[in-house]
């Protein structure tokens, strides 16, 4: 009970020419904007038609039901790509080569593998992303806030749509979905990696090394345990553990010796000392928009450049740029910010008229910043509900998202596992210094790569010099009210580094003396150390397979029977509120963060079918172990008069015979 809901070939195959029509229609568009090689053409055209559809999707979905959102999404995208080539025709020639075959089969593989991986792991937030794609397969796209039916809910939703989109035309599960669109994604992002790097250096061996650093790239936490004794003891006493890091040990000398406790990991665990609190690895990024983000970035480098864009490229361009509003929204502010300095910087420095500015690449570039930016205000996510409450007032999950943030200072690196880093304290500052690693160290490289692309008019990759730079200086002095958040910027910083950097450094190692390449080969290998370590772990749990950390076989069974069939607009009352979410498709007593409401908490001990009934319950789901924790009174109030079982699946010991669990779900639409 993990792959397919409905069990019907008839979905597959509606949700395979679904996919047909928007990766066509992709690969056209990118054929018509004139800015790629054949060898390129197909597997960024899956770039644009995914980031397309996903945009579409989403537009849609504000007028038609879901169903036909995603149909029509991807219909649109092949009609896009049939109109750019009408004249030219479609040159299905070009597919008939090893060179685009290898690529496909890499992407299928790799998809493949990874979706096995991920179907062994619970890592990457399930209780937040199971319950959303499921509500926003059936129907609630933008996404709703669980206990707030009128209002939105701001989170960067863009792959959960995708996930979304399975489950709806395709009749998978939500967990089966969440894992397939996690691990498509990562795996479209090595192709493409792969191949920007084979364009920016002109080199196979160079591709191979910089999509190696791409994918396993991390921080170095691990050299910490290579110190004696005494100086990791010394420097431990000045840090002080949070988040899951508390559960693994006292002390960071005693956790780095030990396995992470972190829930729906591998059954080898994972040692501490290769986990990060600022800096993970592509693979081992599963949570949120994973790599999406990333796949949008890429697509972006492939369209930059000094010459104009056509009216397809600009396209393109923009969806790309406004996917990030969607899918990170850190990001696609701090790009905004980046790329329109740069832009109005060429822009006066190269004093031309406004007709020769609006056709130049910095000219359209700018345009782009400007209507992605106010696109964002109104499609949906997070950027939506903070301008919904800024200029409404509403208050609740809107204004929720805006925050609270304040000044920092001293300043200080801000570490998701260890909490505020003073750089004023040396023993703090050598902890962060191992935390990035070698990436630290790429900071004057950048410096001299934005100086030449100010000098040669990159302005994308200029833009996103200045953005990395505000991701990395930002989080030293201003803190969130959610202080985890923040570490977002601080990654993004830093991952852009490592993708401006590697174009230069192999500029040096083709020309450099021996003891440089001998340097730079250490850095280079201590910067993925980690990230294979981390992901020959991560190995293990292909052969453990698992739904999720509060999903069982009995829930799977109840799911294919009643999902998306219980009443619309009707809650489901259940004690772990994002199970019923995933279950049903229907909101329940629990927020996006897993955490009960203050208001629930009382009938959660005390679940009366009549009171549940007033509040806007019409279903009850619960398991023994929630049963055994109820008193007598209410376990009766459950089955009484009013109360009607829908279903009820048991599980029994097969030693003793003993009951040993059960899931029941009650309709209590009739307890007024």
């Amino acid at each position: 009970m993990y792959w397919s809901r409905t069990g019907s070939i008839f979905d597959i195959f509606t949700f395979l020419i679904l996919s047909l029509c928007w990766i066509i229609g992709g690969w056209l568009l990118v054929i018509g904007s004139g800015r790629f090689r054949k060898r390129e053409s197909l597997t960024f055209g899956i770039d644009s038609g995914l980031l397309l559809y996903i945009l579409l999707g989403n537009i849609f979905a504000h007028v038609f039901p879901s169903y036909a959102s995603f149909i029509l999404a991807a219909a649109f995208i092949l009609f896009l790509g049939l109109w750019v080539v009408r004249t030219t025709g479609i040159p299905w020639r070009d597919l008939i080569n090893l060179k685009i075959l290898w690529q496909l089969l890499s992407l299928f593989a790799l998809t493949g593998f990874f979706t096995l991986l991920m179907r062994g792991l619970g890592v990457g937030d399930d209780y937040a992303h199971l319950p959303l794609v499921s509500t926003m397969a059936t129907g609630d796209i933008p996404p709703h806030y669980s206990l707030f039916p009128s209002v939105y809910l701001p989170y960067h939703y863009a792959l959960d749509l995708f996930a979304a989109g399975m489950v709806r035309v395709g009749g998978f599960f939500p967990w089966s979905s969440w894992d397939v669109s996690r691990a498509f994604v990562v795996s479209l992002t090595i192709v493409c990696a792969w191949l920007w790097l084979r364009r920016m250096t002109r080199s196979v061996k160079a591709a191979w090394l910089g999509t190696i650093l791409i994918a396993f790239g991390m921080g170095a936490r691990w050299l910490l345990t290579l110190l004696p004794a005494p100086w990791l003891n010394s420097v431990s006493s000045e840090i002080t553990l949070i988040g899951s890091s508390v559960a693994t040990g006292k002390t960071l000398a005693e956790a780095l010796f030990r396995s992470w406790v972190i829930d729906g990991g591998p059954p080898v665990p994972f040692p501490y000392a290769f986990a990060n609190g600022i800096l993970n690895p592509l693979t081992f990024d599963w949570a949120g928009a994973s790599s999406l983000p990333l796949l949008a970035i890429l697509l972006i480098f492939m369209l930059a450049g000094r010459r104009s864009l056509k009216p397809v490229g600009i396209l393109l361009l923009g969806s790309a740029v406004l996917s990030l509003a969607l899918s990170a929204e850190h990001i696609f502010v701090l790009l905004e910010l980046g790329v329109g300095v740069a832009a109005l910087m060429l822009i006066l420095r190269q004093k031309q008229s406004f007709h020769q500015i609006i056709l130049s690449f910095s000219g359209q570039f700018l345009v782009i910043v400007i209507v992605a930016g106010s696109l964002s205000l109104m499609q949906g996510g997070v950027i939506t509900e903070i301008a919904r409450s800024f200029f409404t007032g509403q208050q609740g999950a809107g204004a929720a998202a805006s925050g609270s943030f304040s000044l920092r200072w001293p300043p200080a690196f801000y570490d998701s596992h260890m909490g505020s880093l003073s750089l004023l304290d040396w023993k703090q500052l050598v902890v962060i210094l191992f935390e990035v690693g070698p990436i630290f160290l790429l900071f004057p490289v950048i410096i001299l790569r934005m100086r030449s692309d100010h000098r040669h008019f990159r302005t994308f990759e200029f833009g996103l010099g200045i953005a990395s730079f505000l991701g990395v200086i930002i989080p030293l002095f201003l803190n969130y009210v959610a202080a985890r958040d923040i570490v977002r910027l601080t990654a993004f910083g830093l991952n852009a580094w490592l993708l401006l950097a590697i174009q230069p450094i192999w500029g040096t190692v083709k020309h450099a003396l021996l003891w440089k390449n001998i340097g730079i080969g250490i850095g280079y290998a201590v910067t993925i150390f980690g990230g294979i370590a981390l992901f020959a772990f991560q190995t293990t749990a292909i052969f453990f397979p698992q739904v999720s950390s509060f999903v069982t076989s009995m829930d799977s069974r109840i799911s294919q029977a009643y999902w998306d069939r219980l009443t619309p607009q009707i809650m489901v009352f259940d004690p772990i509120g994002f199970r019923s979410q995933t279950l049903f498709g229907r909101l329940s007593i629990d927020a996006i963060d897993g955490f009960h409401k203050s208001q629930f908490v009382p009938y959660v001990a005390a679940p009366d079918p009549t009171k549940l009934h007033k509040l806007g319950f019409d279903y009850i789901y619960i398991d023994k172990r929630y049963w055994d924790h109820l008193s007598s009174a209410y376990q009766q109030g459950l089955y009484s008069s009013c109360t009607q079982v829908m279903k009820r699946l048991e599980k029994y010991n097969g030693a003793t015979g003993e009951l040993s669990d059960f899931r029941v779900l009650i309709g209590i639409a009739n307890c007024k």
